[in-house]
């Protein structure tokens, strides 16, 4: 993962996402690699983290969020769960949850910087809206869409059959792949200044 970019007072692209959902080892890791892989690619400068409001550190990734992850040529190795914390908060650019109950969780825990976190779902949907919005207009516009609405919640496959981690992996993807598209825009804007 390289290195977050500079950026100026006025935030155009992230340097920085988390995902966050409860255990951090099914739905947030599998964000948190897709992320990663489709930045490399891209060669967007972006790191790409991930916790848990309820998880244990340490931990291994669920095998069947493995197996998802390198059936489809992400990088699955090395990873550990980790608890969330104020700290991981106040330095992600932009947080990304993947239950509207999470989002409400972390804005409690940091809520100076509540304007920075969105469900997955929401932020896709408000960078889509806003094709080459920059981070701070996609902050601002969150009022666009519904942020009470059920569809901003993806299932937590934890405790089901390895069918519906293919599920959420296909309801991830391409949210995950719309935010790429979205900052390499920005990435290549940036280089042509």
């Amino acid at each position: 993962m390289s290195a977050p970019p500079d950026r100026t007072a006025s935030t155009t692209m992230p340097g920085s996402v988390l995902f966050i959902c409860t255990g951090n080892i099914c739905r947030s890791p599998i964000g948190e690699r897709i992320l990663a892989g489709l930045a490399q690619r891209s060669g967007v400068p972006v790191t790409s983290s991930s916790a848990g409001v309820g998880a244990m550190n340490g931990h291994a990734m669920h095998p069947y969020a493995v197996e998802v992850l390198d059936e489809h040529g992400y990088d699955a190795t090395g990873f550990e769960s980790r608890y969330l914390r104020p700290p991981l908060l106040q330095t992600a650019d932009v947080v990304l949850c993947l239950t509207r109950d999470h989002r409400a969780a972390a804005q409690q825990m940091l809520p100076v910087r509540w304007k920075r976190m969105f469900t997955l779902t929401e932020f896709a949907e408000l960078v889509s809206l806003g094709g080459d919005a920059s981070l701070d207009e996609v902050i601002a516009s969150r009022s666009r869409i519904d942020t009470n609405s059920a569809h901003l919640d993806i299932l937590d496959p934890m405790g089901r059959p390895r069918d519906d981690f293919d599920r959420v992996f296909a309801d991830i993807e391409p949210k995950v792949a719309t935010i790429v598209d979205w900052l390499t825009v920005h990435d290549n804007a940036r280089e042509t200044r």
